[in-house]
């Protein structure tokens, strides 16, 4: 099976979790549209480890206004692919709030400098319903309910590299 990097690897060598941990260390020399060239399985884990990085960094509303948002239906289908539809949905319905493209639009066409501070409320024109209504639905994703979303991803993981 060719890598990331279009080396040749026994991807068999690897469990699940030994797989994350060598993506986690390789995802940042990659631009986020070559992921979309990966495996599947891949893919999934790549999606959720950055997905996870960027809500554990930063919440929910940076989510939505940086370039990650743009792939919000690549990291709902990684969630779906482990069995975590609880997330997913989630996730859905907050993209459906707030479209991760029109809040990333709406954010850069604002005359912002280097080092200027803003705050999301600042940037975007959604209700004060809206804004509390992600921030109940992002307190109920697997980072802030304690839920080992993980797990099912290195199953998830486990099991495809078997099946290769």
């Amino acid at each position: 099976m060719n890598w990331i990097d279009g080396n040749d690897i026994d991807i068999k060598q690897f469990s699940g979790s030994e797989l994350c941990e060598i993506i986690s260390r390789n995802l940042w020399n990659y631009e986020r549209s070559e992921w979309l060239k990966y495996n599947d399985f891949i893919q999934t884990a790549v999606f959720l480890i950055d997905f996870d990085t960027e809500l554990s960094m930063e919440g929910i509303f940076t989510f939505l206004e940086n370039s990650i948002g743009h792939y919000a239906p690549y990291i709902i289908n990684a969630f779906r692919n482990i069995g975590d539809n609880a997330d997913a949905e989630i996730l859905s319905e907050i993209c459906r709030l707030a479209s991760p493209d029109f809040v990333r639009e709406s954010f850069a066409s604002k005359d912002y400098n280097e080092y200027d501070i803003s705050y999301f409320n600042d940037n975007h024109e959604l209700s004060e319903e809206v804004l509390n209504e992600i921030e109940r639905l992002e307190s109920k994703l697997y980072l802030n309910t304690g839920f080992d979303m993980w797990q099912l991803l290195y199953d998830y993981l486990d099991k495809r590299i078997y099946e290769l």
